[in-house]
């Protein structure tokens, strides 16, 4: 009887301990799948499809290779 007793309460405690398991990684991976980042904002992404804008963008961040000033590239009147 007592040994019966102790593989129910192992049982148990498995059962118990695999939910907190797959508890907290379902937590975990809705916060990594709901989470984006954005690299890129939605106005330089407009500008890098423009192929006018994207040319004086390449130009901007050529300026700042040279100068390593990013206030010398006219970046914000670019976007």
């Amino acid at each position: 009887m007592k040994n019966s007793k102790n593989i129910l309460e192992s049982i148990i405690a498995i059962v118990g301990i695999l939910s907190v398991i797959l508890f907290l990684y379902h937590k975990f991976k809705n916060i990594t799948f709901s989470t984006e980042t954005k690299v890129i904002s939605d106005d330089g992404l407009k500008a890098v499809q423009n192929p006018e804008k994207a040319d004086k963008l390449r130009e901007a961040v050529d300026a700042y290779h040279s100068t390593g000033d990013w206030d010398k590239t006219k970046l914000k009147s670019i976007l």
